[in-house]
């Protein structure tokens, strides 16, 4: 299956999870778990505790929601990595916060907390954006994907993704220096 491409066996895992069976949720987990564990790993620091807390958080939001997943829209990956998105954002602000009321002094924090200032805010803002922002920021930076295989991912003119990829990148700018304002 090329990337991008809509697996159409996730209709029936959808339609088969709805009508309660373990099984096909097990094959969505199976399937996607690794992706998804690497793609909040990343985000959290690099540390396993706050990963593995935002990953759960995930899987409860995806069990809650797999009514609202739709596969002809993306695949579940695509879906389930937008939910870790806004886990990630609300416990990065936690995380933020409660970095700033401990009383450690900065070094014990910088040495023990693992998120640095720039990297937490450069987080918070990409999980600000919206999701067709960090979708194409994401697959230019962090799948190295060309902007023609953007385009084509996406259904989209190379230089569609361009002026995309530029817009996202505006966004980010602006997020990230209202974030370093504020404190």
């Amino acid at each position: 299956m090329e990337p991008g491409e809509l697996d159409p066996s996730e209709h029936a895992l959808r339609e088969a999870v709805l009508a309660g069976s373990e099984t096909a949720w097990r094959a969505l987990y199976e399937a996607n778990f690794d992706a998804l564990y690497a793609f909040v790993w990343h985000r959290a620091g690099r540390q396993t505790h706050r990963a593995d807390e935002v990953v759960q958080e995930t899987w409860l939001v995806a069990v809650r929601r797999i009514a609202d997943f739709d596969p002809s829209h993306a695949p579940f990956e695509a879906w389930l990595k937008g939910i870790a998105a806004n886990v990630l954002r609300n416990h990065l602000r936690r995380w933020k916060r409660d970095s700033r009321t401990s009383s450690l002094d900065s070094a014990q924090v910088s040495q023990t907390d693992g998120l640095s200032d720039a990297g937490e805010r450069m987080a918070l803002a990409l999980t600000g954006l919206p999701a067709r922002y960090q979708a194409v920021l994401r697959a230019k930076y962090e799948e190295k994907l060309t902007v023609n295989e953007i385009g084509q991912r996406l259904g989209s003119t190379a230089k569609a993704v361009e002026s995309m990829l530029s817009r996202a990148r505006e966004a980010l700018r602006r997020a990230y220096d209202k974030l370093q304002t504020e404190e």
